[in-house]
């Protein structure tokens, strides 16, 4: 959470209006496996990438041992941990994790320098205080939080001091303390971090994060590979929960969330998530991309801006929307493809209509619109190579039982039926129909079909060839 923003309100619907332009912010960067093409960037030596940013080993002070600040020492209770960037101010007993919280602020440095297109000499001189608190009230009596503040359960920043709540997990400390850093980051780079579900959604993306303390290596901005790599983070079960129950919010509410909708950790998960889409869709990135070349605001002028660019995609876009978010989950990965809606797909006839189906890509448009009501039949016919240990796994369109995901066997091939929405709903699952090697299927949705194997993003990788398949209208 961050204090740099104006009261927002929140339209129905979105109005363009004009801006300046201003120097890029985010730049293409090199990708690792499991993270993100745009933002994943791995930190070894800071010294070859970013020579302005080299570190200083972190010191530990005693409270009264040190100064804390000009003329001044730490109250009894306190703790002082000092690094390049920033300083870690704590009630806690000094342990090996906090002791490196200095330098993983330090490799953080020149990643958000790369992630936001900021020569690294502007920001060498900088420097912040991050109080890191066990027990809030301590710090409020030692008049180390301003009272103007609002309260806030998790993290907080407001000019070049950031507040940071112990959380249950060492991952999860350093999460906040980088997201905060990032609201830090942005708000004293650009003046502002934009309007909510952009400086939240940016926020959480750059703090998602893997941290090597042996090698001192961090990478910011990946997508988890499992619940047990980000500790008490939650974002990805959040989403999966509101989906299940109903209760899913659609993109639109999401990027028209008010300067308080962040008191709930829902709206981290969805901005987190919509961040994440938008960069990465590609019907919308290069969009999201040149919105990051706007004047920072914490207004919804961005938004209005990002909305008119994309109006005529709008309705694709919700239901790519709808698609990303059926399939968000631990180790997702975008290289698979995301799916893009056909510009003219065409209506389907007697004649049967064939088309290839790769093992290792995602959704896969047909180019072929069925109606509701239409009855058709899918054929598949081939084999591929569905995994490889501890041999390659043959697969055909059945699939393989010897494992399953979705709750279906591995490989089988699904379908589904996907159009333009024209008008604003709730984030939903999309259906899917398992196929296999061959079905008839009665359509109850209009829209252009769409196919691929059934297996997780991050795992299809490895998989080599592709199915023929066959779908003639029956009536």
């Amino acid at each position: 959470m961050s204090f740099n923003f104006l009261p927002v309100q929140i339209p129905t619907f979105f109005v363009v209006s004009s801006s300046h332009r201003r120097p890029a912010m985010l730049v293409p960067l090199l990708g690792r496996p499991g993270c993100l093409a745009l933002l994943c960037i791995t930190v070894l030596w800071p010294s070859i990438l970013c020579p302005v940013l080299q570190g200083q080993t972190a010191a530990v002070s005693e409270s009264g041992g040190s100064d804390f600040e000009a003329g001044s020492h730490l109250p009894a209770g306190f703790q002082l941990i000092t690094g390049r960037y920033v300083d870690i101010v704590t009630d806690l007993p000094i342990d090996d994790e906090l002791r490196l919280l200095p330098q993983v602020f330090e490799q953080a440095m020149p990643l958000w320098c790369q992630a936001f297109g900021v020569p690294p000499e502007d920001v060498s001189d900088w420097h912040a205080r991050a109080y890191v608190m066990l027990e809030r009230d301590r710090f409020e009596k030692a008049g180390m939080i301003p009272e103007h503040l609002p309260e806030f359960p998790y993290g907080f920043q407001y000019g070049n001091d950031l507040w940071v709540s112990e959380q249950p997990s060492a991952y999860y400390r350093r999460h906040l303390l980088l997201h905060e850093g990032t609201h830090w980051f942005m708000n004293r780079y650009f003046g502002s971090s934009g309007p909510p579900w952009l400086m939240e959604g940016m926020a959480e993306l750059l703090a998602t994060h893997r941290w090597d303390a042996q090698q001192v290596n961090l990478q910011m901005g990946i997508v988890p590979g499992s619940r047990d790599d980000v500790p008490y983070w939650g974002r990805i079960s959040r989403v999966q929960q509101q989906l299940e129950d109903g209760s899913a919010p659609s993109l639109e509410a999401i990027m028209r969330y008010g300067n308080t909708a962040h008191r709930e950790v829902e709206a981290y998960a969805w901005s987190w998530a919509a961040v994440l889409f938008l960069m990465e869709q590609p019907d919308t990135k290069a969009a999201f991309q040149e919105m990051l070349q706007q004047p920072m605001r914490s207004d919804l002028t961005q938004t209005r801006w990002l909305f008119e660019r994309l109006r005529e995609r709008w309705p694709k876009i919700r239901q790519q929307w709808n698609a990303f978010v059926s399939d968000l989950d631990y180790g997702f990965q975008s290289d698979a493809g995301l799916m893009v809606i056909s510009a003219a797909p065409q209506a389907i006839t007697r004649e049967s209509v064939e088309l290839q189906v790769d093992s290792r890509k995602s959704w896969q448009a047909s180019g072929i619109y069925v109606t509701a009501g239409q009855r058709i039949q899918v054929a598949a016919d081939g084999s591929f190579v569905v995994g490889r240990v501890p041999a390659d796994w043959r697969s055909e369109a059945d699939g393989v039982t010897l494992e399953y995901h979705n709750g279906h066997p591995l490989g089988r091939l699904m379908m589904a039926v996907a159009a333009p929405m024209r008008s604003e709903e709730a984030s939903r699952v999309i259906n899917e129909w398992p196929v296999g090697s061959g079905r008839e299927i009665d359509l109850t949705q209009s829209g252009e079909l769409f196919f691929r194997l059934n297996e997780a993003s991050h795992e299809r990788a490895d998989n080599e060839g592709a199915i023929t398949v066959r779908v003639e209208l029956l009536q």
